[in-house]
């Protein structure tokens, strides 16, 4: 096994054997705009069916929302559950197909304001097709464009390189035969971040996003790789064999710990 990793937090204060890790894909497509755009959920959670998994504690919104429920003279039941409990992330990417029935630029900019920002990066300012730098970057990979719009972890799964390695998981089934996949380094909820708390997080997203193999996009605030090129395909591949030593790492940690 290769040498493991530098981890954020010490390996052992994972709640549980990443092995345990399961993926579940989920589609969800518009009838009007089912062609033209996959809207892909991936949920990152640990087995409901592994044993040994009682010390992992509720989450912290859970636990706030039973305690409100108290203040309120309510009654919460002894074994109320915590849905988010073996939760360890969420990742939400949009596969824009652009041969569909649609206008790909109507179509994301119908979707979100964050998806509409990217058409508006992409695609020239008639929407009817890819700028020139992008189509620079794209014209080999596949028709298609793959966005990664999204993606959180909880915080107790935090420090272990995760984030990447689910990613990766997603990009390796979702990818193929798009051109090029774009990703926004910005943190899922900065409301309670000041300008300087924003910008060191992105600047900490930019570093983790790097390590897939994506690269800043011109002057925009994205990174982008093409599916042509060798790096993202050699970090991606070293990623998911990360993944698989993930296990036996943790192991030897509490082990030793």
């Amino acid at each position: 096994m290769n040498a493991a990793p530098a981890f954020k937090r010490p390996l052992s204060d994972m709640p549980c054997d990443p092995d345990r890790i399961q993926l579940d894909y989920e589609l969800k497509a518009a009838l009007s705009s089912e062609d033209v755009l996959e809207m892909w959920r991936l949920v990152a959670h640990v087995g409901e069916d592994s044993p040994g998994l009682e010390h992992i504690p509720p989450c912290k919104q859970c636990i706030a929302r039973w305690n409100r429920i108290e203040e309120q003279a309510g009654y919460v039941e002894e074994d109320a559950e915590c849905v988010h409990r073996l939760r360890v992330g969420e990742f939400e990417l949009v596969r824009v197909r652009c041969d569909g029935s649609q206008s790909p630029f109507w179509a994301l900019e119908e979707a979100s304001q964050s998806l509409y920002e990217i058409a508006q990066t992409i695609f020239n300012a008639e929407g009817n097709g890819f700028t020139e730098d992008f189509q620079e970057i794209a014209e080999w990979g596949g028709d298609d464009v793959l966005v990664l719009d999204r993606a959180e972890i909880v915080e107790a799964w935090r420090g272990f390189g995760l984030g990447p390695m689910i990613a990766a998981d997603a990009i390796h089934r979702l990818a193929p035969g798009c051109s090029a996949v774009l990703v926004h380094p910005a943190p899922a909820d900065a409301r309670s971040m000041n300008d300087d708390q924003r910008e060191e997080a992105c600047g900490r997203l930019r570093k983790t996003w790097a390590t897939l193999g994506f690269v800043p996009y011109g002057d925009t605030p994205y990174m982008i790789f093409a599916t042509c090129w060798a790096d993202p395909e050699a970090k991606q591949y070293a990623l998911r064999r990360a993944s698989r030593e993930l296990s036996a790492a943790w192991r030897l940690a509490r082990r030793e710990g």
